[in-house]
């Protein structure tokens, strides 16, 4: 309520030494903007949002940052108040400006097409989100740097769901290149990563291939985590169960014998 009450005596003080439209306005609206939105008072912030849009499309034209910027926040308005189509129309708006201002290759294109696929995700249209994905980390690879690790697991995660394992086997593979690359091998997301890349070979029929990520997955929990997490009793439970589905009984039996252990306080 403080900031609230500070920003708008802030946007009085301007509004009355510079008139209603200049760009400084523009940003303490938005600036107000923000603080309704954080504070989930949609359409207060909905209203200022538009307001800071039309001043800074009068002050700097209609491709600047600043109006992107705005965008993007109505876009996270709208998603938030459950008006998807509407996010739609302005992430669409800002790829427009984006394609036209720095080319189609531009990574903010790849950011913002990303956007829309998780839009698309809420609207549980796979096949839509797939699309956009796919179309940004198609743009991330005509760049320097390894693609978005968070866009790669949703594509990777629809492309599972939507029961196509082998693509999915092939993202999780890059995922893993990527998290051991910028973070070393005994990382946790590196383990969660090897997870997904067993289910994909066990939903291929290819469960024996699975072993030795779930082994380095539990590996690198046992480096990073205490002794009886639950994340390595899980991880001990997976190998258990593809053991058995191989008919592997002895490795069961001493995967199994040392879960056991961990569950009764046990020293290994």
């Amino acid at each position: 309520e403080q900031a609230l009450d500070h920003f708008n005596q802030a946007l009085q003080a301007k509004k009355e030494m510079q008139g209603d439209v200049t760009i400084d306005v523009a940003r303490t609206v938005n600036n107000l903007a923000n603080i309704h939105f954080s504070l989930g008072n949609l359409d207060e912030a909905m209203e200022l949002y538009q307001e800071a849009l039309e001043i800074k499309k009068s002050c700097l034209g209609e491709d600047s940052d600043d109006v992107v910027n705005t965008l993007k926040n109505i876009a996270q308005v709208m998603v938030t108040a459950g008006k998807e189509q509407d996010a739609l129309q302005a992430y669409q708006s800002i790829v427009n400006i984006r394609q036209e201002r720095y080319g189609k290759n531009h990574r903010s294109v790849a950011e913002t097409l990303a956007s829309m696929g998780d839009v698309y995700i809420k609207l549980a249209e796979l096949e839509k989100a797939m699309s956009y994905f796919e179309q940004s980390i198609k743009i991330q690879k005509t760049q320097d740097g390894p693609c978005d690790e968070r866009i790669l697991e949703n594509l990777g995660s629809i492309y599972g769901k939507l029961g196509n394992w082998q693509k999915a086997e092939s993202i999780f593979k890059e995922i893993v290149q990527i998290k051991r690359s910028e973070h070393g091998d005994d990382y946790l997301a590196v383990a969660r990563t090897l997870d997904l890349l067993a289910v994909s070979y066990i939903e291929q029929e290819r469960s024996s291939e699975s072993i030795e990520h779930l082994k380095e997955a539990l590996r690198i929990r046992k480096a990073c985590l205490a002794s009886d997490d639950d994340e390595i009793l899980a991880s001990l439970n997976k190998l258990a169960f593809v053991y058995k589905s191989l008919n592997m009984t002895d490795e069961m039996e001493q995967v199994k014998a040392e879960f056991e252990a961990i569950q009764n306080g046990f020293d290994l």
